[in-house]
Order: C-alpha cells, then structure tokens, then sequence
C-alpha cells in the first residue's frame, strides 16, 4: 500500500503505548505508526516506591519498547519542535543532537507531565519527586544515608 495515513505517538508511557499497543493489535495496512519518546525503554512508575525501598531491582519496572510494540516504528530522542501547520515534528538525538524531521498525518500527543512546585520558594530544591528511575535511586540513597547517620 503506497499511501499509509502515519500515525506519529508522542511519549512512551502509559498513554503512548496503550495507543501503539491498540495499533499493532489491530495490524490495519492503512496505518504507519511511530512511536516518539526520550527513553527506549518503558518505566512502570506505579513500582518506583518498590526500587526506592530496595524490595526489587531496576530491571523489573522496565521494558524496551521495541519489545512491547514489535510492529511499530519507534524512535529515541527529545522533540524540539511541533509544526502543526506543516504536519511535522522536529526530534534530537545522539550524542551530537542531530534533528529529524518526522511527518505524520495523525499525531497523539502523550507526553506526560512534569511536578509543578508552583514557584513556592525552595520546594523545588528539597522535594523528592518519583517520576523516573533517578528519582527512586535519589531517595533510596538519602535513605540510606539517613539510617547510617542514625546509626
């Protein structure tokens, strides 16, 4: 089929891969879908409370996404730029950030979110927050710096 209607994902968590997910399952030749997202792998974030209380390994809360969406195209970096008008997206990778222009005919914004402190003086400096695999490290290790203190 020449003329595939793609399909760009933006974002490889919950909601970026539920939606890919429903793509492959479906299999329809009249949709070329490519998944976005700045990590290749998905994180189970519901779990990081288990990585920051050492009661299971990293390796159990995450998985390559190119083993979860097996018949989507998928790609690793940060999007700089959305042109909507022009229907396309601009995306760094590498070590060198090289751009990539990547056009889509649908797009599904799945990003996430970020914490928002609300500009609340210091909290961004002292709160913990637990959104990536960094964050659950961060607070096991002041845990445990913590408990050697007390010690």
């Amino acid at each position: 089929m020449a003329n595939k209607t793609r399909v760009l994902i933006l974002g490889g968590g919950f909601g970026g891969l539920y939606a890919a997910l429903e793509f492959e399952k479906r299999r329809d030749p009249r949709f070329e879908v490519t998944v976005v997202n700045r990590e290749n792998f998905f994180l189970f974030t519901p779990m990081l409370h288990e990585i920051a209380a050492s009661d299971l390994d990293l390796t159990n809360i995450v998985n390559p996404v190119r083993k979860m969406v097996r018949h989507v195209n998928f790609f690793c970096g940060d999007v700089d730029k959305i042109d909507v008008g022009k229907k396309r997206v601009i995306v760094s990778h590498g070590f060198d950030r090289h751009s990539h222009e990547l056009e889509y005919d649908h797009l599904i914004l799945a990003l996430g979110s970020v914490t928002n402190f609300f500009n609340l003086p210091g909290v961004a400096e002292h709160a913990l927050t637990m959104k990536s695999l960094g964050d659950a490290i961060q607070l096991r290790n002041r845990l445990i710096a913590h408990l050697e203190e007390a010690d």
